[in-house]
């Protein structure tokens, strides 16, 4: 969609809006909506006073909008697409920018994941389960001042229930539901003593698979989480406190139904694959905040460790041995697939972060000038083994080496690992070996200010500078191949942003941001020879993000409605995608030196009654390619091996004028929400949410036979009766109504096997949920 269509979009549907308004005030103008307060610039103000995108979910919110982890913020928040990858991975994309670096250790995601303002690290925590939150506050567009590298894309904090010395609290509710659903959540406030709370949480989540492997008869898509939280609150005096909290999640399942393009096994839940998966994950957080007040500003001071430890085993070619393959040209009629599998691919992923800021609590200069200065340091460790297996003799079985749990005795291989070469001079059927070393040290320094010229018209100015060093040491094929690398990005970053207030209701931005996001190495690379020069590099650059927005937050109707409208356009430099040699089995990150996007973002609410609310958020998105750039597609370049090098180089494709990749043109979800108490005490909820998620582009090859994923279409409906007198309630649910069979994601190596995966939503959902507070 280009920009003159998303101005028209924008007339229409404030004109809309005005009108529908209208209505709405002259039915009732005395309905309000509660002031929405957020941190998302590191102090606490209304989200209607933020001159940038963000959208923030209550408590009430996440319930309501079945929001249990971050692939179930997809088409809800306004340009935000969370795709499922390698059945182990989440990548979250905010106006298409997102991790198109997956099968990188050492890469980085380009949106923030933050904790309570903790800054956590590893993708892998993007797995975990929300517990006992408050609140999330997703913050679109670069936020290259206050939360730094890494969010080019964007941020998302997600703020957990504090604990008070109040008064005891508690909660616990139960939740069962088809699929052999049972869930568990309890929580608990409790003040120990006028200067001491805590705060506890646990949640457990099982389910049977959604997905059925007709070959081995496992369930896939299975759930067995389970998550602890526990938070403590010590304030130290009237002015500071200490808060102390750990977060743990693990993950014992099958694993995830990632379902060939080509497997042939009726019904788009079952699939045929010859290997036994498995997913194991514990994460974890400890972290302590302290703040204290010291008249003229707000001091806070937070670390944290953190560890993310994960096994995955899966199929590789994500078919069954012979299956035919289609959707790879040249093979031949008669090519098949073979069998290959990682068994396992392992990931420690430790991280130690230290931040400390200083916000002014009184305006300087006559009131005028309010201000935010930090600091920030990171250190981040990953250990990664990958074992890689494949049927090379082609006979439908695996020689493993002896000391696996897999091998049999009468056929495996016990190695001598000094002998160089590669594959079979080893004996077991390796496909890819590597143990990898990657690590990163980060610092920053960070200031904003907001000066005030009038009343109703104000400049802020951010600036950032951030030193990023990553070291690589690297070892594949048992010390037939090594590497070491290291080096350093350094960026500046910052934004300015005019804001001026049309009325006490009504205020305009418009503002200009850079965001940056660090290089790195790659775990292979090509070599430079006769045949074909290389295209994957043993380093890759950094990227940045330049962005112009326009920004419109209004309460209309004396407070009954409410419309806040985001007109963004980007430059994108050096993107950062998972690139293919021309040498088989080479891949790593390379750089796209320039695109664009452009886009519109609406959110709407109104309360329509005393019992009706509604609520709609929308985006459109267009993108692109706008720089000559060759890409070599390893789904093409599969039908040639070693030695024809110079016919795999041949068949890259100059990408200018692609879509980016997970940018679709549309999403919308609305949400219609009826309360009303049908009799004395007994309160009664009826929710309606339509939730759509338009086609886009998996990679940016823009293959038409594995890229293009499909639009689909949810609706969730819900019912609850909510006990007032006693305070018991209970929830009926039922998601994705339709039972629509939309894909998430899918994902394609660009390694070794060139085979494509689907990953689907999940099904048709009933639950029912009992629960009390106390």
């Amino acid at each position: 969609m280009k920009i003159d269509t998303i101005t028209k979009n924008l007339l229409s549907l404030a004109i809309s809006a005005l009108l529908f308004c209208g209505n709405v005030a002259a039915q009732d103008n005395k309905l309000v909506f509660e002031e929405v307060m957020v941190t998302a610039e590191k102090r606490s103000e209304s989200l209607q006073d933020i001159s940038q995108a963000v959208t923030a979910l209550s408590d009430s919110d996440i319930e309501d909008k079945n929001i249990n982890s971050f692939v179930d913020l997809s088409a809800i928040v306004p340009g935000v697409t969370v795709a499922k990858n390698e059945g182990y991975k989440t990548v979250i994309s905010i106006r298409g920018v997102g991790n198109e670096t997956n099968q990188n250790a050492i890469a980085a995601p380009s949106v923030a994941f933050h904790m309570d303002g903790i800054f956590v690290a590893s993708p892998f925590a993007l797995q975990t389960d929300f517990i006992d939150v408050e609140r999330i506050e997703v913050l679109r567009g670069p936020q290259g001042t206050l939360f730094g590298q890494n969010s080019t894309g964007g941020a998302i904090n997600v703020i957990s229930k504090k604990p008070s010395t109040d008064s005891f609290s508690a909660k616990a509710d139960l939740t069962l539901g088809n699929y052999g659903l049972t869930k568990y959540r309890v929580a608990s406030n409790v003040p120990v003593s006028e200067k001491v709370a805590t705060r506890f949480s646990f949640s457990s989540t099982e389910s049977d698979g959604f997905s059925t492997n007709v070959f081995t008869g496992q369930d896939l898509d299975d759930t067995n989480n389970t998550s602890v939280r526990s938070d403590w609150l010590i304030e130290l005096d009237d002015a500071s406190s200490l808060r102390i909290f750990g977060q743990y999640f693990e993950v014992d399942r099958n694993g995830a139904a990632i379902k060939g393009i080509d497997d042939p096994t009726p019904g788009m839940r079952n699939l045929s694959q010859d290997t036994i998966s498995a997913h194991d994950l514990t994460s974890y957080v400890v972290a302590a905040i302290y703040e204290s007040d010291l008249g003229f500003a707000n001091l806070k001071v937070m670390a944290s460790t953190q560890e993310d430890d994960i096994s995955v085993t899966r199929d590789n070619d994500r078919h069954n041995y012979g299956d035919p393959v289609l959707v790879i040209p040249g093979l031949g009629a008669d090519a098949t697939y073979q069998r290959a599998e990682f068994t396992p691919e392992t990931s420690l992923v430790e991280t130690k972060t230290f931040e400390i800021n200083l916000v002014s609590n009184e305006p300087a200069m006559n009131g005028k000038l309010d201000w935010t200065i930090g600091a920030f340091y990171m250190e981040h460790d990953i250990e990664n083994h990958i074992r890689g297996y494949r049927d090379n003799n082609l006979d439908g079985e695996i020689m493993y080496e002896c000391s696996s749990p897999l091998a049999n005795p009468a056929s495996c291989y016990d190695h001598d690992y000094g002998i160089p070469g590669r594959f079979d001079v080893f004996g077991a059927e390796w496909d890819f070996v590597t143990d990898a070393f990657p690590g990163r040290e980060s610092y920053s320094i960070y200031g904003q200010t907001t000066y005030s010229f009038r009343d109703d018209l104000r400049l802020v100015t951010g600036l950032r500078y951030s030193e990023d060093t990553f070291t690589t040491d690297v070892t594949n094929f048992f010390n037939v191949e090594t590497f070491q690398a290291d080096g350093t990005s350094d960026k500046w970053t910052g934004k300015a942003v005019m804001e001026f207030d049309l009325d006490d209701d009504t205020m305009t931005y418009l503002s200009f941001s850079r965001g940056f996001k660090p290089g790195g190495s790659n775990l292979t690379f090509g070599f430079t020879d006769d045949n074909a020069p290389p295209m994957v590099f043993p380093t890759f650059e950094s990227e940045t993000l330049k962005s112009m927005e326009f920004g419109l937050k209004t309460d209309l109707m004396d407070g009954a409605a409410r419309a806040n409208i985001a007109l963004f356009s980007y430059t994108y430099e050096n993107l950062q995608f998972q690139a293919t040699d021309p040498d088989p089995y080479r891949g790593g990150v390379a750089n796209i030196p320039e695109s664009e996007m452009s886009g519109l973002e609406v959110e709407f609410s109104a309360l329509l009654s005393d019992s009706l609310s509604v609520d709609l958020n929308m985006a459109f998105l267009d993108s692109e390619v706008t720089s000559d750039y060759d890409v070599l597609d390893n789904v093409d370049a599969y039908q040639y091996f070693f030695g024809e090098e110079d016919l795999r180089y041949g068949l890259r494709e100059n990408v200018r004028g692609n879509e980016l990749a997970k940018s679709p043109d549309y999403t919308a979800d609305l949400s219609m929400v009826y309360e009303t108490e049908i009799s004395s005490g007994v309160l009664l909820t009826a929710i309606f949410q339509w939730v759509h998620r338009g086609e886009f582009q998996q990679r940016v090859s823009n293959n038409a036979a594995v890229d293009a994923i499909d639009s689909y279409d949810l609706v969730n409906l819900t019912a609850s009766l909510e006990f007032l007198n006693n305070d018991w309630g209970v929830d009926f649910k039922i998601l994705n109504a339709t039972d629509e069979d939309g894909v998430n994601s899918s994902m394609t190596d660009v390694f070794g096997v060139a085979a494509t995966g689907l990953e689907l939503i999940p099904p048709q959902q009933y639950m029912v949920t009992i629960g009390r507070n106390f």
